[in-house]
């Protein structure tokens, strides 16, 4: 049995360390994102996005995507908020993608009387069969507080469905 010396342990104790700490450098800078904990799906079919009960202010907060979310279209976006957040001064939505990072979409939201803002959004076509996106809401109201909550939707790539 070979007995190590002293210099020995010490570089495989480096390499150990070494290695585990960059997989953890890894781990941590691609971990996902948490989810907000106000969630809601959303119907590709009708373009309704809706948010579950929830103990925030926000409860029955809808996104409609005209004639439906469909990819590489600009579409017509309508955010209506209940009355609890009239007092909204800035919102937009910010699409990221799942499963596969494709960058962050950041869509400005301009408001109308009626307390329902509007936008046009894209969702990019993604290479892989189906992908996972989160639409998420982020407002500050009157008062300059930050509230954030999201919809999720899997849409099916339809260049794969061939």
């Amino acid at each position: 049995m070979k007995v190590f010396s002293k210099i020995e342990l010490l570089f495989y104790a480096g390499a150990f360390v070494s290695v585990f700490g960059v997989a953890a450098i890894v781990k941590w800078v691609h971990s996902e994102d948490p989810l907000p904990d106000a969630l809601g799906p959303c119907n590709l079919d009708t373009g309704l996005c809706t948010l579950q009960e929830t103990p925030e202010r926000f409860n029955g907060a809808t996104i409609q995507f005209e004639d439906g979310i469909r990819l590489n279209r600009r579409i017509s976006t309508t955010l209506d908020l209940p009355k609890a957040v009239q007092n909204a001064q800035d919102v937009k939505l910010v699409l990221e993608g799942r499963d596969m990072y494709l960058g962050v979409y950041e869509y400005p939201l301009s408001k109308r009387p009626d307390n329902t803002w509007h936008s046009q959004v894209v969702v990019p076509l993604c290479t892989d069969e189906r992908m996972q996106w989160v639409l998420k809401v982020q407002m500050k109201d009157a008062m300059g507080r930050s509230k954030e909550w999201a919809y999720l939707f899997d849409i099916d790539n339809p260049n794969e469905a061939i």
